[in-house]
This record gives C-alpha cells, structure tokens and sequence, in this order.
C-alpha cells in the first residue's frame, strides 16, 4: 500500500509551557495529534517511528503518516513549519524535512524510510 509521509524533527513543549506533562511514543501509529502549518487547516497524522520516547522538553526526528485521503496536506512541504495539536492545545512545535510516498512493509506500519 502507498501511502504519504512526511520526516520532521521536533521541539517538545514543557508542561510549564502549556505543552504536556507526559512523555509520548512515536512508534507504532499509536500516538496521533492533528499538526497546523500557519492558521491553515488542521491536519490529521499519526507518529509511526523515532525514538521510544519522547518528553516534554525534548527534540526528536519523527516520521508521521499522513492519513485522510482528499485532505490538503500540500503545505507540508520541506522546510515548514509546523505546531502540533492536542485538541485545541499547542505541545510541540516542528520542522518538515523530507516528505514521501512510500510503501508500507513492516506490520507496526512504519516506513523503510530510505537514506
């Protein structure tokens, strides 16, 4: 199955910054905000690799699936900027890096992402 994703590298908001007060974990499409590129829409994705886990006030490379078919997901181009919501609440904020189609081979859903 192809599907688009996109690599980023993020930036954990701290509780005391409004971000959360638990670590999250990137593997396995368990974890899945909504991110927003500007005041654009907000876009559904869900974190399918990267480190075990992340904490508030961590930086981290992370790869997101992006999931709705017919949603616009073309501002997440390389270089974007980005915040990363839970519900109306800002908890991290990132860089797009890379973004590409890819087929999905292993079973947690995490892309071969090539070098």
């Amino acid at each position: 199955m192809l599907s688009e994703y996109i690599k980023a590298r993020i930036s954990v908001l701290t509780h005391e910054d409004g971000g959360r007060s638990t670590p999250f974990w990137p593997k396995g499409g368990v974890y899945r905000p909504h991110l927003r590129v500007g005041a654009g829409e907000m876009l559904g994705v869900q974190f399918v690799d990267g480190p075990d886990e992340v904490a508030p006030g961590a930086k981290a490379e992370v790869v997101m699936q992006l999931l709705y078919p017919g949603v616009d997901y073309s501002s997440l181009v390389p270089g974007a900027t980005f915040t990363v919501l839970e519900g109306p609440r800002v908890v991290a904020t990132g860089i797009v890096v890379d973004r590409r189609n890819l087929t999905t081979t292993q079973p947690s859903g995490a892309p071969p992402w090539p070098k």
